[in-house]
Formats: C-alpha cells, structure tokens, sequence
C-alpha cells in the first residue's frame, strides 16, 4: 500500500513539473520564431531596397590590356630572355629568331642596289641610309600609335586622367614628327642622287627592297610593347614561330580597371560617378575604392545565323534567368597596389547610388563583412 501511494505520488509531482515546464519552453519557441520571422523580413526588405540603391555583385573581374605576341616573319626561334610570369619594360628583348637568312637577304639587297646605282652612274648609299632611317621611324610611330591607341581607349572610358592622356599624345606627336624628318632628309637625299637616278625603276625596287629586308631582319628580335607581364610563354629554343602565331602573352601592367556585372534591376540609379567599395579576392580584409565611370547599354543575345529562322530562348525554370549588364568602375588614384591587380582577378563591388545615410551604412557593414570572408574563398 504504502508503495502504491508513493508512486502515484511521484506521477503526480511529475505531472506538475511537466505542466510547469511545457508553457516555458512553447513561450520561448514562439518568441524565437517570432525573431526568426521578424529578421527574415527585414532581410527581405533590405534585400529589395539594396539592389536598387546600393547594389552589390560579386560577379566582378580585374581587367586590363591582354596582347599575344605574335612575330612578324618566321623562323626558329634562337634566344630567349623572357620566361612566362616575369615583368618587362617596354622595348625589353623577349626573344630572338635566327637571323641568317634575313642577313643575307639584306646583303643581297644592297648589292642589288649598288649594281642599280652603277647603270645610272648614281651614288645611292646616301639615299640607302635615310630610306633605312625614315623605315625605322615609320615603325617606331606604329607601335608608339598601337600604345597610345590603348591609352586613348581607357582614357575615354574614364579609367585614366586626362594628363595619362597627354603625355602618350605628346610621346605621339613627338614620333609623328620624327618620321616628317627622316621623311625631309630621305627627299634631300633624293635630290642629291640626281634627277636621273629619282626616276629610274631599277634604282626605287632595289631601294624598297632592301628597307623592306632591312624591317625584317629588325623583326627578328621581338621586344615588349610596353612596361607589363610575359605570362604564357610555353616555348624553347627550336621552336619555329610561324608569322602571326601567338607565342608568348602580354599583360599590360600599367593600367587596370574592373568590369562588373550587374542584373538588369541593379541599374535603375546607377550612374557615372557613384563611389564604390571593392573587395579584391587577392587581398582579403581589405577595402578599396573607386568610382563608376559607364554603364553598359547592351548585351549580345541575339544567336541566329543569318538567312536562318531565330530559336527561341527556353526557360529552364519558373523564372527566368537575370540579364546581366557590364559596369566599368576604376580605382581611386594611388588607393591600391598593382601588385595585388591581375587580369581576371575575381572582386566584389558595392555601389553607393545616393547619400541614404542609413541605407549607405548597412552596406558600408555589409561589404566589411564580404571583405572579412574573402579569406575563406
């Protein structure tokens, strides 16, 4: 009996604890929920008014000017002096290739010349040498434009300042006019030749041949554009490059930019010059910033081959897949390292399209914290 009474005793004392016990923890459940509940539509919210006032993307990339080093005649390739991943200056030896044949082509030339010069009773050396002159100059200009032409296009996009600008068309015009004087000095020599000799057919073909051999043979040591990168380079010594294949890599490591991709409903506020927050992958923790200097206007979609009917577009889902839009963002000046910049290199980017005090500081935290994960990417 006595036992029957305490284990109904014991059911009972349990039965209160449990009754006590349960309004507790359905309180606390219903109020973590609440939270739950609360934080995820605030997140919702701030999700919805952040694209379009601070927009944030990740699918952001380092760029800059990437050129293949192509040589301009065929050979072996008989010295190398640049392997891949090392920075060069511009005119910087890369590699040499045999030069032989284009040595005795020059040597043939100006015997052809000589003998030109001989049926007309002519002096042609004068002439030969300011041809080669005004030759070299005239090469010189191209490359000098193809560099500044590089220039021209960053500056125009805003990525650079104005006096980056001038100074490569000043370097322009200061090669522009050295080919006017070589230009003069060739005529001069022309004249000194005689009228007989300006005339005579044999006399101009054995001159362009032998500047044209002469450019050649020049060809043969290939040299950096400008100050960058080799980095591809996957060839030796023996290896026949072939005119106008691809045999090293250049990246120009003067200017960089980034080009980020944001969906089509980040662009409502978007402008030129919005600041921007840029968190590089090669440099985690770490904050940099710059500015928007264009918004793209279009996208390639359009597929269809021409004289064929368009293929329709399928969805693979309930909704549709986002456009996406290139924006072109440069760095403040002197705010970052080129050492930590190379092309391709990943980044995100959150963009401040007003002064939204609030709005502007959850994202100021939002890309500290993007910043902070970055060491784990």
């Amino acid at each position: 009996m006595s036992d029957t009474n305490t284990n109904t005793n014991d059911t009972v004392a349990s039965q209160k604890t449990t009754e006590n016990i349960n309004p507790k923890k359905a309180d606390f459940t219903q109020k973590f929920t609440k939270i739950i509940l609360i934080l995820s539509l605030l997140y919702f919210v701030w999700y919805i008014v952040s694209d379009r006032f601070v927009p944030h993307t990740s699918e952001a990339r380092i760029r800059s000017f990437v050129i293949p080093i192509v040589p301009e005649v065929a050979g072996r390739i008989s010295k190398i002096y640049i392997a891949g991943d090392r920075p060069v200056t511009q005119g910087e030896l890369l590699f040499e290739i045999e030069d032989q044949d284009y040595i005795f082509a020059v040597e043939q030339a100006q015997g052809n010349l000589e003998l030109a010069g001989q049926d007309v009773g002519a002096n042609t050396a004068a002439v030969a040498a300011a041809k080669a002159n005004l030759e070299k100059a005239k090469a010189d200009l191209i490359a000098k434009e193809a560099n500044a032409n590089r220039i021209f296009e960053v500056e125009a996009k805003g990525v650079v300042s104005k006096a980056q600008g001038d100074q490569a068309r000043g370097v322009l015009a200061a090669a522009q006019q050295s080919v006017l004087n070589t230009q003069a000095s060739y005529e001069q020599a022309q004249e000194q030749l005689g009228q007989q000799g300006q005339k005579n057919a044999k006399i101009q073909n054995a001159l362009a041949a032998l500047s044209q051999s002469k450019l050649d043979l020049a060809r043969t040591k290939v040299r950096a554009p400008s100050d960058g990168v080799i980095s591809y380079a996957k060839i030796n010594v023996g290896h026949y490059a072939a005119v106008g294949s691809k045999v090293m890599t250049f990246i120009d490591s003067d200017y960089f930019w980034i080009e980020a991709s944001y969906r089509e409903n980040n662009l409502g506020h978007i402008t030129k010059g919005d600041a921007v927050d840029i968190v590089l992958d090669s440099s985690p923790g770490d904050i940099f910033t710059g500015e928007v200097v264009s918004v793209g206007y279009g996208v390639s979609f359009d597929k269809s081959v021409p004289g064929e009917l368009p293929t329709p577009q399928k969805s693979t889902g309930w909704m549709r897949s986002a456009q996406r839009f290139t924006v072109i963002i440069k760095f403040d000046a002197n705010t970052v390292d080129k050492n930590l910049l190379r092309e391709g290199g990943q980044a995100d980017v959150m963009t401040y399209t007003g002064d939204n005090f609030i709005l502007n500081g959850l994202a100021k935290v939002s890309i500290w914290i993007t910043s902070k994960l970055a060491y784990l990417y």
